[in-house]
């Protein structure tokens, strides 16, 4: 006999943490069909010179072949399973370049695959939620509003309220530590960006051979962000008398003023220095959000500008702006703090019990009626079951509603509504069950 075991970094859910995936999926594509993103699918499989075109580390991408490949394809990897949902988009914008009409908005739930070692959060099978804005001409500044107001509005009807969405023009990054003449920039980038999950970064700059007062100037760059408000950063920087420097710095403001148009809470966004994302990925803004209070515990959601990813692909170039929400992360940072509380083992509203066989056509009415007007609706399954039984299971799935007809209410056209959540039963005639359960669960 086989010994059920699933495979470490590949998660899967009780019912009652299904539901709260599919609820969390449901909120953010409604979300991002609002702001007018196309819902687009791309294979799980990609080419290995696909995946590799940009960037990609070899020891995190898994490969796969059929268990009884021949020739050639018996010791090769020619297919390999995406990473993330960007590189397969940017193959795909170039494959069908003269189809698409720009600029092109997506959207694309889905999962990816990456070999790490599992841990709180970091899954080797995981959801993200992406959302990208591309053209095929300059891609307007507003295009970045647009991304970050559509992720600001899904993040808050999830409605755990505590985060924070870092801003951040990498430009700016580079030109400081460019001041301060750092050699390693990309290695020092990389270092500044552990800073919220380390004690302290200090022994990783001394060993890149920075002088005292350099890292000393990084430590006081990367706490500006704690320390003032985002105009105040603003001005800090505008002090500076920079040409370049300041035409960055308008486009940061320029960010912040508009998002504040579209009506996203100040308290929610934040002008970050400091935040970095991979060098070689990306070239302008870029947007990292952060639960408050788990900040060491992974960003939940990030993005940014790229200005020649579809470049190993074909001749044009196509800037865009894209964004994800980790959603597997997300869910998994939140259960540590408790802002998620698992409840429902199913979807249904309703249970409709089922005492006699003979009365079946009757519960079968009642239950046709619930799921015609969108009412999530079963029916007890064995009409053998005693009564004590039937409700014990509906409350042990939360289903909040049962109903009950007994044989002499059947000759009445009436039934009796149990509330398990309040321990409360009403009579209600069969005509109005309809009206009085919608009144109940809108």
């Amino acid at each position: 006999m086989i010994k059920p075991k699933s495979i470490s970094g590949f998660y899967e859910n009780l019912p009652e943490a299904q539901i709260i995936e599919d609820n969390f999926k449901e909120i953010i594509r409604k979300n991002y069909s609002l702001s007018w993103f196309t819902p687009l699918d791309t294979p799980n499989i990609e080419r290995v010179e696909t995946l590799t075109s940009k960037w990609a580390d070899d020891n995190e991408i898994y490969g796969i072949k059929r268990l009884k490949a021949e020739g050639e394809e018996k010791n090769d990897f020619e297919l390999w399973l995406r990473f993330d949902l960007t590189v397969p988009l940017a193959r795909y914008v170039a494959q069908y370049e003269w189809e698409l009409d720009f600029p092109f908005k997506r959207q694309h739930i889905a999962k990816v695959y990456r070999w790490e070692r599992p841990q709180k959060g970091r899954y080797r099978e995981f959801y993200q939620a992406d959302v990208d804005i591309i053209w095929n001409a300059k891609l307007s500044l507003f295009a970045d509003v647009e991304i970050l107001s559509t992720i600001y509005n899904s993040l808050k009807e999830l409605n755990f309220w505590d985060f924070v969405i870092n801003i951040n023009n990498k430009k700016l990054l580079v030109w400081f530590l460019e001041s301060i003449d750092v050699e390693n920039i990309v290695k020092t980038i990389s270092i500044i960006d552990k800073k919220d999950k380390v004690k302290s970064i200090v022994p990783m700059l001394e060993e890149l051979w920075l002088k005292t007062e350099q890292i000393s100037e990084i430590l006081t760059y990367v706490n500006l962000s704690e320390i003032r408000t985002s105009m105040e950063i603003l001005e800090y920087f505008s002090n500076m008398q920079n040409d370049t420097l300041l035409e960055w710095l308008w486009e940061l403001k320029y960010l912040y003023e508009n998002l504040i148009n579209l009506w996203v809470d100040e308290s929610f966004i934040k002008l970050n220095p400091s935040i970095s994302r991979w060098l070689n990925y990306y070239t302008w803004t870029v947007f990292e959000t952060f639960i408050l209070w788990a900040e060491e515990m992974w960003s939940i959601a990030s993005g940014g500008r790229y200005e020649n990813l579809t470049s190993n692909f074909c001749k044009n170039n196509y800037p865009w702006v894209w964004w994800s929400i980790w959603l597997s992360r997300l869910i998994s940072v939140l259960n540590n703090i408790w802002k998620i509380e698992l409840w429902a083992k199913t979807v249904s509203k309703v249970l409709v019990l089922n005492m006699w066989e003979e009365y079946l056509t009757n519960n079968l009415q009642i239950v046709k009626t619930l799921r015609n007007i969108w009412i999530n609706t079963e029916i007890y399954l064995d009409s053998e079951t005693k009564l004590q039984k039937q409700i014990k299971y509906a409350d042990n799935k939360k289903i909040p509603f049962v109903i009950i007809q007994w044989e002499d209410e059947i000759e009445k056209w009436v039934i009796q509504l149990k509330n398990l959540e309040k321990w409360e039963q009403i009579e209600v005639k069969i005509k109005d069950l309809e009206k009085k359960l919608l009144e109940i669960l809108l």
